[in-house]
């Protein structure tokens, strides 16, 4: 992926990279792993279900400033009249802090009311991006020893990253895209060997992966894992 690019002037998605998303997960899970051992809590990041990483991700890419937007639907299914209808990505990550046009419920969301106090000389807002320009980001987690059954189960993670890997490189709007794995088990290097694995069996099937790049960090063991595994698989087109 190219460093950056430019669009009337102002950065697009190109000056985010799958090494930007990876840093910044693997800072979430390291902040809040280390949140749960000062505070000598019972239950580990290794029980949190998707939608709780999803919370803890969205403060971190804030931090690193990619300016995330939450539950965007889909270029595809954009027009959709119905809000609950249309399939969702869970995270859009932005460049630059401007709505997201192609998503009439996202741009809504995103205007501010006009105010009195508002300078009529001041410059016109950035016109909004367009879904070629912002990086499309699934999260899919899984873990090998569970607690409360909070969490995936590796097994099955393959064939969830895979079918979001296809969802995104068939949508013909979203140009810049990525599967964020966050896996917790007891082995690091068989971690490691499963994700580079994972990329390689995704390519064979057809699917346009353009290599994983991946983050390990160790976490307290208390529900039978001791390691914390970030993957990014960046998505091209078909």
């Amino acid at each position: 992926m190219s460093q950056s690019d430019s669009f009337d002037g102002r950065s697009t998605s190109l000056s985010i990279s799958a090494a930007t998303v990876a840093d910044a997960a693997v800072a979430a899970v390291c902040a809040d792993a280390d949140s749960r051992d000062l505070a000598q809590e019972v239950r580990g990041i290794d029980s949190l279900n998707e939608r709780a990483l999803q919370g803890l991700l969205e403060t971190a890419f804030t931090a690193a400033g990619l300016f995330p937007l939450r539950e965007i639907r889909l270029p595809k299914r954009a027009d959709e009249p119905i809000r609950s209808a249309g399939s969702r990505c869970d995270f859009v990550l932005r460049a630059v802090d401007t709505p997201l046009g192609h998503d009439p419920e996202a741009l809504a969301a995103a205007e501010e009311p006009p105010s009195l106090f508002d300078d009529p000389d001041a410059p016109p807002p950035p016109s909004p991006l367009d879904s070629e320009e912002v990086f499309w980001l699934e999260l899919k987690t899984g873990s090998a020893c569970r607690d409360a059954g909070d969490t995936g189960d590796l097994a099955s993670l393959p064939k969830r990253v895979k079918i979001d890997l296809a969802r995104l490189a068939h949508d013909d709007g979203v140009h810049h895209a990525a599967v964020l794995l966050i896996a917790f088990g007891v082995d690091e290097p068989t971690l490691v060997a499963q994700a580079v694995a994972l990329d390689h069996h995704a390519a064979a099937e057809g699917l346009p992966t353009q290599g994983v790049v991946i983050r390990t960090a160790p976490i307290s063991d208390r529900h039978g894992n001791d390691t914390a595994l970030i993957a990014v698989y960046p998505v091209g087109r078909v």
